[in-house]
C-alpha cells in the first residue's frame, strides 16, 4: 500500500514538472501579446502557468512586468485576489510609465481583501497622474466605495459631490445614494434615487433605485419627497427613447388618474404618443382626435401628432385639418413648426411645389431662428432655383446672410456661381466657386467648383469684389482647419503608453487610452491614426476608418494638403485592391467609384450588417443576392456566402453595373437607386429638366439617399486624388452603358 502511495505521488509530481516544462516552452516559443491575449480570453489554469513562465523568463524586465500586471488584473477582478497582490507589487515596481494602472489593479485587489487603507493609498496614483488618467473616474469611484464600506459616508458623499462633473452615471449616484442614506441624509438619498429612476430608466440601478424607494417611502412617511410631474415625464420621455411602450403606456395610464390640470392633459395626450411611436397609427388617431384637454400646449401636441398620425395613414384631409386648427389655434407653438415641416415634407416627397413651398416659407417666416428654419427656407430657395425664377439669386444670398451655419450653405454659393456664369459673369462664378473650395473643403460641392474654375473662361477672370464683399459679411462658422501632426510632449506619452500595453496583449486597455488622451489632452489625428494603423494590422478595416471619423470629426474642413498622405490613407483606405480590380475591369466600372461606394457602405468591413440586413462589402440583401446569383450562373446560394469579399463583389458589382445600364449610365440615378430602389430614382429623374447632375443630386427629397449620392461622389474624387498615380491608367474604366454585354457576366462563381 506504501508503494503504491510513493508511486502515485512520484507520478503526480513528474506530471507537475511536465506541466511546468510544456508552459515554460510555450512561454518561450510564444510572444506576451499573444500569451496575455489568450489568458485573458480563457483564464484557464494552463493559460495562466504559461503567461507566468514567460514572466519568470523575463526576470525583473518590462516584458515580465507586463506580464505580472496582466495576470494580477485577472486574478483580482476574478476573485482571486491573494494571489493578486504580490504580482502586481511587483509589476508597479518595474511599470514606471503605468503606475495608475498598476496601482489601481492592486487597489482592487486590496479592497476585496478588506485592506482599504492600503487600497486608498496605491488608488492616488490613477487620481493624480498627469497627464490624466484613462481610470482616473474608475479609482475615484473606488475610493468613494471604500469609504462607504469602511463607515466613512461622508466622505464617500463629498468625494462623489466634489467630483461629479467627471463620474459615470448613474453608477455614481448610486453610491451617493447610498452615502447620503448611511449619513442619515435619508430625504436627500430618496430624491438621488427619483434621479435614477427617472433619468435612467432602463439601467440596472434603476430597479435597485425602486426598492430603495418603496423602502424610503415607508421609512419617511410623510418627509418622503414628492416625485414632481415633470421628472415622471422625464422618465416616460426615456423609455420612449428606449422602445419601451408598453411600459411607458402603463405608467402614462397611471398618471391620469394621479395628475390633475396641465399635467394630466400632457399624460393623456402622451398615451397618443406612445401609440404614434408605436406604429399604431389608427389607435393614434382616435384617441387623439376624441380628446379633449384644456391646456394650450398640450392641445398644441395633440394637434402635431395628429398631423403625424394621418400623415402617415394616408389621410391627407384629416392631416390638413389638423394643421388648420393648430394655425388658428397655436400660431407661435413650436408643435405648429414641426407640423409644417412634417406637412411640407409629405408634400415635397410628391414634388408637389404648389402646396409644399408655402408651408416652408411660413416655417422659416414664422420662426426665424428655430433651427430648422433654415431647412424650410432652403426648400423655397431650391424651388425657386430649379423652377429658373428671378428671385433665386436673391434667395440663394439671403441663405447665405440668414443661415451661414446651414448645411447648405455650400450648395448655395455653388448654384450662385452657375448663375453667374450662366449669365457671362466670369469675376462674379469665380469668386463664389473659389469661397466654396476655401470655405468646404473635401464636400462635393467643393469638388464641383475646383472643375469648373478649370474652365478656361472662369480661370482667366479676376474674381468679383462685389462678391468678396458680400462674403466679408457672411458669417460662416469658425472650424479647425489644421493640425500639428508633429507629437507633443503629451501625445507621445500617451502613444508611448498605448504601444505599451498592446504589447502586453490588453489592446482594449490601449484603446482607451488612446481614445481618453483624443478626448482630453492629446493630438487627436496623431492617436486616431495609431489605432487605425493597429486595426488595420488585425484586419479590422471598419474599426479603422471608424477610429478616424470618430476622433477627428471635422476632418473633412482640413484641405487635403494640410495633413500627411498617411491620415488620408488610413481615411480611405483601398482594401481588397486586386479583387476590386478584377470586378471594376469586369463590370467596366471606376475603380475609384466602386472603392468610394463600398466605403460609405460597409468601410469596407466584410462582416458588416445593416439595420436593413444588407451583408458584407456592398450590402447585398440575402433576398438580392439569390436573384442575382441565379443569373450568374451560381451552383449554389446561401446568404453567408455574402460575407465572402469575392462573392459579395461579384453580386454588387452586377448590380451596381444593371443599374447604370438601366439608367443609361447616369451615375447619379444609379446611386440614388442603389440607397432607395429603382423606381424611386426613375421617379426623381423625371421631376425636372435637370441641367447638370448637380441639380438631379439636390432635388432627392430623402434626406440620407441625397446624403449617401453627394458622399459616394465626393469620396471617388478623394479616392483618385490618393491613388490615381499608382493605380495607373490601365486600372481607371470609364463610367459608360453596356447592356449589350449583360452587364459583364462572371460565370459560376462560387462552386
Amino acid at each position: 500500500m506504501k508503494t503504491r502511495r510513493c508511486w502515485g505521488w512520484t507520478i503526480l509530481v513528474r506530471w507537475f514538472k511536465l506541466c511546468l516544462l510544456a508552459a515554460a516552452a510555450t512561454a518561450q516559443a510564444a510572444s506576451l501579446e499573444s500569451l496575455a491575449a489568450a489568458f485573458r480570453k480563457n483564464p484557464t489554469g494552463a493559460n495562466r502557468a504559461a503567461l507566468l513562465a514567460y514572466a519568470a523568463q523575463k526576470g525583473p524586465s518590462q516584458e515580465g512586468a507586463l506580464a505580472r500586471l496582466v495576470v494580477g488584473s485577472v486574478d483580482a477582478a476574478g476573485g482571486n485576489a491573494q494571489s493578486a497582490i504580490p504580482l502586481l507589487r511587483e509589476a508597479k515596481s518595474r511599470l514606471r510609465s503605468l503606475q495608475d494602472y498598476t496601482g489601481f489593479h492592486l487597489a482592487n485587489a486590496l479592497y476585496r481583501t478588506g485592506a482599504y487603507e492600503e487600497a486608498l493609498a496605491e488608488l492616488e496614483p490613477a487620481i493624480a497622474a498627469q497627464p490624466v488618467s484613462p481610470l482616473r473616474a474608475q479609482a475615484l469611484l473606488l475610493s468613494a466605495r471604500i469609504h462607504l464600506e469602511s463607515g466613512r459616508p461622508d466622505r464617500a458623499v463629498a468625494l462623489l459631490r466634489n467630483h461629479a462633473a467627471e463620474l459615470p452615471v448613474p453608477s455614481s449616484l448610486e453610491l451617493l445614494a447610498g452615502g447620503l442614506e448611511r449619513s442619515g441624509n435619508s430625504v436627500e438619498a430618496a430624491r438621488i434615487w427619483q434621479r435614477i429612476w427617472c433619468e435612467h430608466p432602463t439601467s440596472g440601478e434603476a430597479g435597485r433605485a425602486a426598492s430603495a424607494l418603496e423602502r424610503l417611502r415607508q421609512a419617511l412617511g410623510a418627509r418622503f419627497p414628492p416625485l414632481s410631474a415633470e421628472m415622471r415625464f422625464t422618465r416616460i420621455d426615456r423609455l420612449l427613447a428606449a422602445r419601451e411602450y408598453e411600459m411607458a403606456r402603463r405608467e402614462l395610464q397611471q398618471m391620469t388618474t394621479t395628475l390633475s390640470g396641465a399635467a394630466r392633459d400632457r399624460a393623456r395626450v402622451w398615451l397618443g404618443r406612445a401609440r404614434h411611436l408605436r406604429s399604431h397609427d389608427a389607435i393614434a388617431f382616435q384617441w387623439l382626435g376624441s380628446l379633449k384637454v384644456a391646456s394650450p400646449e398640450a392641445d398644441a401636441e395633440r394637434l402635431y401628432y395628429l398631423v403625424a398620425s394621418s400623415r402617415r395613414l394616408g389621410r391627407v384631409g384629416d392631416m390638413l385639418q389638423a394643421l388648420a386648427q393648430l394655425n388658428k389655434r397655436h400660431p407661435k407653438s413650436p408643435w405648429r413648426l414641426e407640423a409644417l415641416v412634417a406637412v411640407g415634407n409629405h408634400f415635397l416627397l410628391a414634388n408637389d411645389v404648389s402646396r409644399y413651398e408655402p408651408l416652408f416659407r411660413t416655417c422659416a417666416e414664422t420662426f426665424p431662428s428655430d433651427a430648422k428654419a433654415a431647412y424650410c427656407h432652403w426648400k423655397v430657395t431650391w424651388a425657386a432655383y430649379l423652377g429658373r425664377r428671378p428671385e433665386a439669386r436673391s434667395l440663394l444670398r439671403e441663405h447665405l446672410r440668414r443661415y451661414p451655419h446651414s448645411e447648405k450653405a455650400d450648395a448655395a454659393l455653388y448654384f450662385l456661381g452657375r448663375l453667374a456664369q450662366e449669365a457671362g459673369e466670369t469675376a462674379a462664378a469665380r469668386a463664389w466657386f473659389e469661397e466654396v473650395k476655401r470655405e468646404y473643403p473635401n464636400r462635393y460641392y467643393a469638388t464641383l467648383a475646383e472643375q469648373r474654375l478649370r474652365e478656361a473662361d472662369i480661370k482667366a477672370a479676376n474674381p468679383s469684389q462685389e462678391v468678396q464683399r458680400f462674403l466679408e459679411n457672411v458669417e460662416f462658422p469658425p472650424r479647425s482647419r489644421t493640425h500639428n501632426f508633429e507629437p507633443d510632449r503629451i501625445t507621445q506619452i500617451r502613444l508611448g503608453r498605448g504601444r505599451l500595453l498592446r504589447a502586453a496583449g490588453l489592446a482594449d486597455w490601449a484603446e482607451t487610452e488612446l481614445r481618453f488622451g483624443a478626448r482630453t489632452d492629446a493630438q487627436a489625428p496623431l492617436l486616431a491614426m495609431e489605432l487605425a494603423r493597429a486595426a488595420v494590422r488585425k484586419q479590422e478595416y471598419g474599426k479603422s476608418i471608424r477610429y478616424i471619423k470618430s476622433l477627428v470629426p471635422g476632418y473633412l474642413w482640413m484641405p487635403f494638403e494640410s495633413a500627411p498622405e498617411e491620415f488620408w490613407r488610413l481615411a480611405y483606405p483601398l482594401h481588397y485592391k486586386d479583387q476590386l480590380l478584377r470586378y471594376a475591369r469586369a463590370r467596366d466600372l471606376d475603380l475609384f467609384f466602386l472603392a468610394a461606394l463600398i466605403r460609405q457602405e460597409s468601410e469596407f468591413d466584410a462582416r458588416a450588417v445593416s439595420r436593413a440586413k444588407a451583408i458584407g462589402l456592398t450590402q447585398v440583401l440575402p433576398s438580392t443576392g439569390r436573384e442575382l446569383s441565379r443569373k450568374l450562373g451560381f451552383k449554389r446560394f446561401t446568404p453567408s456566402m455574402l460575407y465572402r469579399p469575392d462573392v459579395n463583389l461579384n453580386l454588387g458589382t452586377y448590380y451596381l453595373r444593371h443599374l447604370l445600364d438601366t439608367l443609361d449610365g447616369h451615375v447619379e440615378a444609379a446611386l440614388a437607386s442603389y440607397n432607395a430602389g429603382l423606381s424611386r430614382a426613375r421617379l426623381w429623374l423625371s421631376w425636372a429638366d435637370y441641367r447638370e447632375p448637380a441639380e438631379f443630386i439636390e432635388t432627392i427629397p430623402i434626406t440620407e439617399t441625397r446624403n449617401y449620392v453627394a458622399i459616394v461622389l465626393r469620396n471617388a474624387e478623394i479616392y483618385r486624388r490618393l491613388y490615381a498615380d499608382e493605380a495607373g491608367e490601365a486600372l481607371v474604366a470609364t463610367l459608360v452603358s453596356r447592356p449589350a454585354r449583360a452587364a459583364g457576366r462572371i460565370l459560376g462563381e462560387p462552386q
